[in-house]
């Protein structure tokens, strides 16, 4: 993104979802790329928008700014592979189907149901459908393709029939003849939410998402058409949608220039800010070499050391594969500490072994690289030009590969462990590290002429050390204020109470004030602002802070 200046407009919106959840929305009002869009959201708030009912849709297109008749991104991309799921978004299928022999075909791109069981078929043919709402199924004598089937339910209903259980089954088979052909709520779909997160509602525009190759990877709601979804370039700069609750841009660093044990450095920041640096990935080992005075070229503690138990972990950062795992049988065999996939399955291997590999981008997904390399020149080729080397975490994923030759993934085995106990696997080691022989050194310094990279050291080796967390001894001081406003009181728009801290921020500067940290003080599930009562305040407008 260019690094001109620009203005960041904030609206958020408090959605209700179906689970009884509220959904905080943020409109951002600066034109970035999807994938910079992404980064922005999960650096400030959680990710890009998420939107799983009809509700959500139709509301999240309020929070864009007047005047703006654009695309804005949303948190929709092109996944790596096709799945089956319902049209009102549920991802049930792994727990009840009626699949008729031979289904789903993956030629067929909409379900329906006949003779009791369900089938494919393409979703241009015109059938009649179920619809359902709260007091059960309809079916609708109308002949309709899919997609105008579901717009029909969406409207005068709830949506396209979803059948969880047997229950339901028969239920639906009860209104429909048996050898008729009448759609349900199931199609396959080949898109995915940039948090992962299985839900399989949608909301296109008619014509959309195009099946043409090239026609955008990426996902935007028309503001100008309900608020229905396109398929764009992600490389177009738009205004975006992030959701989830502000916070700290970044973990906070602080480097201290002066040499100690690791056990020392440890004890000093847990006392004085909150541990040694965690890093959990390349943005943060960036910002890390950036703290080191620059006239230092050596090493400095970080919060890593020994752990006495090894796990078969990501290169991505997402912890172990307690979830999902497809060792071949009798793997791992102890052959290495790197893993290849190989036919479907995982084999153990040693991490010098030159083979192809799988990296992963986290806009257009998986991407094999024919060049051959060790596991750590391609797993350090992988974080240059795309994310990473691949995570799999599905079937669907690992059915990619099935047929290739030995690809590295991104799996390897780990024993390492950060000081404030997080769950993190992301590792930045040295060419030639860490060394496997004993005794070698249980601590890790990160080196900042060797582009951040890390190595393992004798905890008893002095040396500066960077610490993460706000300085505890920093005198902080509470004050306590009142504000008035005319009319209706909308100070806990968090846009206005931006604007208040620089207009504070200012005044403190100009009378001599150190001012850089302050921030309202906020109790868990409560407003910085409350209106003053008839029985202490002279006026009803008066808000105060806590």
């Amino acid at each position: 993104m260019d690094g001109s200046l620009f203005v960041l407009l904030l609206l958020s919106g408090v959605l209700r979802t179906t689970s009884g959840v509220y959904r905080q929305y943020y409109y951002i009002n600066a034109r970035m790329s999807w994938p910079e869009a992404q980064g922005y959201c999960r650096a400030k708030h959680t990710d890009l928008a998420f939107v799983e009912t009809i509700g959500d849709a139709n509301s999240l297109i309020n929070i864009v700014e007047a005047g703006y008749s654009g695309s804005v991104w949303i948190g929709l991309k092109r996944a790596p592979q096709k799945r089956w799921g319902w049209s009102h978004g549920e991802d049930t299928l792994a727990q009840y189907s009626v699949w008729n022999g031979g289904e789903p075909n993956s030629q067929n791109g909409c379900g329906f149901l006949a003779y009791g069981v369900w089938s494919t078929y393409q979703c241009s043919a015109a059938f009649y459908f179920v619809c359902y709402k709260s007091t059960g199924y309809i079916k609708v004598d109308l002949w309709k393709n899919w997609r105008d089937a579901q717009s029909y339910c969406r409207e005068y209903f709830t949506d396209l029939a979803t059948i969880h259980n047997t229950e339901e089954h028969n239920q639906l088979k009860s209104i429909v003849p048996f050898a008729s052909w009448v759609w349900i709520g199931l199609f396959q779909d080949s898109w995915e939410w940039s948090e992962k997160w299985s839900n399989f509602f949608r909301h296109w525009a008619a014509g959309q998402p195009s099946q043409s190759s090239g026609s955008g990877d990426c996902v935007g709601m028309s503001t100008t058409n309900s608020g229905k979804w396109i398929h764009e370039s992600c490389d177009l700069q738009r205004p975006f949608i992030c959701h989830g609750g502000p916070k700290a841009l970044y973990r906070t660093y602080q480097y201290m220039n002066e040499s100690m044990t690791w056990v020392d450095a440890q004890s000093y920041c847990r006392a004085r800010f909150t541990d040694l640096a965690t890093v959990d990935s390349m943005n943060d080992v960036n910002r890390l070499v950036n703290t080191v005075d620059s006239v230092y070229s050596g090493s400095v503690w970080i919060g890593l050391h020994a752990g006495t138990e090894y796990h078969w972990v990501w290169s991505l950062g997402e912890g172990t594969i307690s979830n999902y795992s497809m060792w071949s049988p009798g793997e791992p065999s102890g052959d290495g500490e790197c893993v290849r996939n190989f036919n479907g399955s995982w084999y153990d291997e040693s991490c010098s072994t030159v083979l192809p590999f799988v990296c992963f981008n986290d806009s257009i997904g998986f991407i094999i690289m024919e060049t051959a390399m060790i596991w750590r020149d391609a797993q350090s080729y992988c974080r240059q030009h795309h994310t990473d080397l691949a995570s799999i975490s599905s079937p669907e994923q690992q059915n990619l590969f099935r047929n290739e030759s030995s690809l590295w993934i991104g799996l390897f085995l780990d024993s390492w462990q950060w000081s404030d106990q997080r769950n993190l696997s992301f590792r930045h080691w040295a060419g030639d590290q860490p060394l496997l022989s004993s005794g070698l050194g249980d601590c890790v310094g990160m080196s900042r002429s060797n582009s951040g990279k890390w190595a393992q050291y004798s905890c008893d080796l002095q040396q500066p050390f960077i610490c993460y967390g706000d300085d505890k001894l920093i005198k902080k001081q509470i004050v306590r204020f009142k504000l008035s406003c005319n009319g209706k009181c909308t100070l806990n728009d968090p846009s206005l109470q931006t604007a208040f801290l620089n207009v504070i921020s200012e005044k403190l500067k100009s009378i001599g004030v150190e001012s850089d940290k302050i921030s309202w003080r906020q109790r868990e599930g409560e407003e910085v602002f409350h209106l003053e009562s008839k029985q202490t305040a002279n006026s009803n407008n008066h808000c105060k802070s806590q």
